[in-house]
């Protein structure tokens, strides 16, 4: 279930669906929900509490079943993606994930050379089993 935070992200990137917003115009857009404006200049950058605010409610409202929309992130900014942009921002994902875990993989396969690493058999066959498909 959303909180009212998210709600009004949600609400105000669906009122601004062609365009991507950064953090700055989403706090300066709501700027209640996100009172960057409190904060010292210290917390410049993505150090900035309301930042973090930001890019976990972005990551809630996307890993939520409730809600149809999916955020696109990128360094443009956020924006509620149409059918094509999404599919290309999930294959983006995708490809890099499957970079890490490949990578992830070949350590494991060289700390296993020399009998350095213990791994629990269950995760070893599911990593395989991904691995193999």
């Amino acid at each position: 279930m959303l909180n009212n935070r998210q709600i009004e992200l949600l609400e105000y990137l669906k009122a601004n669906k062609d365009t991507f917003k950064g953090k700055v115009q989403i706090c300066a857009g709501l700027p209640f929900a996100y009172p960057r404006h409190l904060e010292n200049n210290n917390n410049e950058g993505n150090k900035s509490t309301v930042f973090k605010n930001l890019s976990n409610d972005v990551r809630f409202i996307n890993n939520c079943d409730d809600i149809e929309f999916i955020i696109i992130s990128s360094n443009k900014g956020f924006k509620i993606g149409n059918p094509e942009e999404v599919e290309n921002y999930i294959n983006k994902r995708f490809k890099r994930d499957l970079k890490a875990l490949k990578l992830d993989w070949n350590l494991v396969k060289k700390k296993n050379l020399d009998k350095q690493l213990k791994m629990d058999e269950e995760v070893i066959k599911e990593v395989k089993a991904y691995m193999e498909e």
